[in-house]
């Protein structure tokens, strides 16, 4: 973009935010100082600026301030913003109250169902573009929304994400697209970091492709309709959606985040004692309700424990799986606390992921272990392999 497009657009962006907050202050660019992009342009190049910024005042957009020495050859001092919709007019762009207007008529019909496009619309208007996506990405906020509304009319059944995308949009990669989006819109806050689009399409059940109920241990499931399905060894897998119950004593019910885990552990000589499942990275609405019918039928007393990663989606996974499944059962970390592991290679992190980790472990309902965590994560696979005994 030349020099003087540049100055343009950013006495334009400075000119909005001063609108927003009432201000009246002068605005404007000097050019005083010999080191400024002005001065480091050649002769030619700062005459084709003059050209461009003289028909901007005559547009009555900005102001110039010329220098008293130079003749016809004078250089320009200061540009000083003049009325900021006739500078997005001179600019051939609309101002950022006019765009907010256009995103909202594209959103609108959204506003009622889905809170954060309010949200969305409000940090718009604050001239803020929430992971850098302003209102030129309204149309893809709106596909986006249409995806999340199919999945409600999908009464929570996994979707394969390519073939909901064909359906849709007449293309199997838009939905892939609109990661960023679909992250946005369902995440805790608009201020939310992103997260990997593995965790947000498996939260919402879009898959790659179908994913097996996988189970290890003992007993058996019940399968709709009126099937009974002894567990062998050393695993099995099911379809998610027709597990509606499950017969059997364990000792213990331990889910596991990382498939790796998840083969050794139900290889285990204890594996048989009580019950092991896979949960797929982070559980789609069907393995959740599936793991909620497990649990219906067994007994209060039987521990229930859940072992991911050490890290903020480990403990993000946790408390997901605590607020969609765990209704009677008390719930509790399984080799979830670094400081417990003695000898287990670990990586330093942030201060600010910690707070994280520990938030996401309180709504998991491990108070005591979101008070202690160290700012240190672990990958699940380097763990030595350990299961719950019937003590």
């Amino acid at each position: 973009m030349p020099l003087v497009d540049e100055v343009l657009a950013d006495l334009l962006r400075r000119g909005e935010r001063a609108r927003l907050r009432g201000s009246d202050r002068a605005i404007q660019t000097a050019f005083t100082g010999t080191d400024s992009a002005y001065w480091q342009q050649g002769y030619e190049q700062r005459q084709h600026c003059h050209v461009r910024f003289i028909a901007a005042e005559r547009a009555g957009a900005v102001g110039l301030e010329w220098s008293r020495q130079g003749g016809e050859d004078r250089p320009l001092e200061k540009v000083r913003l003049r009325d900021v919709d006739r500078l997005a007019t001179f600019l051939g762009t609309a101002t950022a109250s006019e765009s907010v207007q256009a995103a909202q008529a594209i959103l609108d019909p959204w506003l009622a169902g889905y809170p954060r496009v309010a949200e969305l619309l409000e940090a718009w208007t604050r001239l803020k573009s929430p992971r850098g996506l302003g209102t030129d990405s309204a149309r893809d906020f709106a596909d986006a929304l249409q995806v999340l509304e199919a999945l409600k009319q999908g009464g929570g059944d996994d979707q394969i994400v390519r073939v909901l995308s064909r359906r849709l949009f007449q293309d199997t990669k838009r939905i892939e697209a609109l990661s960023r989006h679909i992250d946005l819109l369902t995440a805790e806050h608009l201020s939310s970091l992103a997260r990997q689009q593995e965790e947000v399409f498996g939260e919402l059940g879009l898959l790659k492709e179908p994913q097996p109920f996988l189970v290890a241990g003992t007993g058996r499931l019940e399968l709709s309709p009126s099937q009974d399905c002894p567990i062998a060894w050393p695993f099995i897998g099911v379809s998610n959606r027709h597990v509606v119950g499950y017969s059997g004593t364990p000792a213990w019910v331990l889910s596991i985040e990382n498939l790796t885990t998840f083969h050794l552990a139900s290889q285990h000589p204890d594996a048989a004692a009580g019950l092991i499942l896979f949960t797929g990275g982070m559980p789609s609405p069907s393995w959740c309700r599936a793991y909620a019918n497990i649990l219906d039928s067994l007994p209060e007393s039987t521990p229930v424990y859940h072992w991911s990663d050490i890290d903020q989606g480990g403990f993000r996974i946790a408390a997901h799986i605590r607020n969609r499944c765990i209704r009677r059962h008390a719930f509790h970390p399984w080799l979830m606390d670094v400081q417990q592991l003695d000898g287990t290679a670990y990586s330093e992190t942030t201060e600010a992921t910690r707070t994280r980790m520990a938030r996401h472990a309180r709504d998991a309902g491990w108070e005591r272990l979101s008070q202690d965590l160290p700012p240190q994560t672990i990958e699940q696979e380097g763990i030595a392999i350990r299961l719950p005994t019937s003590t």
